[in-house]
């Protein structure tokens, strides 16, 4: 074990499985460890660096190629913060379809409106604290609809 790095850290144990799984197919040996001591208390999870994964020093580069290609993390190449757009709303607006590449491959994202949460906390009001936002996962472009 002195010659081994952790590739991948998890707070389940069954996400540690999967992603141990994958690289065995690619014929990538891995050992799983603290696994558990999440499954006894799983609020220690965090409180230990969760679930690891280890590999081979020799083949830990090769593990990394690996789980990037298998979309399990990240390059690091992508844009953390996309910028929201705003469409205005018309007759004619589509809000099946994305407004910019027209792909009906789309989903709604809800983000925490501070403004509403410190509101809330102040007045003691109940009132929805979350603004809707649309991200097209073709395109990877984020928007909000505004009225005109």
């Amino acid at each position: 074990m002195d010659n081994q790095k952790i590739i991948y850290r998890s707070t389940y144990p069954h996400d540690a499985h999967m992603v141990k799984t994958y690289l065995q197919s690619e014929g990538i040996h891995s050992v799983i460890i603290d696994e558990l001591t999440a499954q006894v208390n799983n609020f220690y999870s965090n409180a230990i660096g969760g679930v690891k994964l280890l590999v081979n020093e020799n083949d830990y580069s090769a593990g990394i190629n690996v789980l990037q290609k298998g979309g399990y993390i990240s390059d690091g190449n992508e844009q953390e913060n996309i910028p929201v757009e705003t469409v205005y709303l018309t007759a004619s607006t589509n809000k099946k379809a994305c407004p910019f590449c027209h792909s009906e491959n789309i989903g709604r994202k809800k983000e925490l409106n501070i403004v509403a949460v410190i509101v809330y906390v102040i007045l003691s009001i109940l009132f929805p604290i979350f603004k809707r936002n649309y991200k097209c996962f073709d395109c990877n472009k984020e928007w909000k609809y505004v009225k005109k």
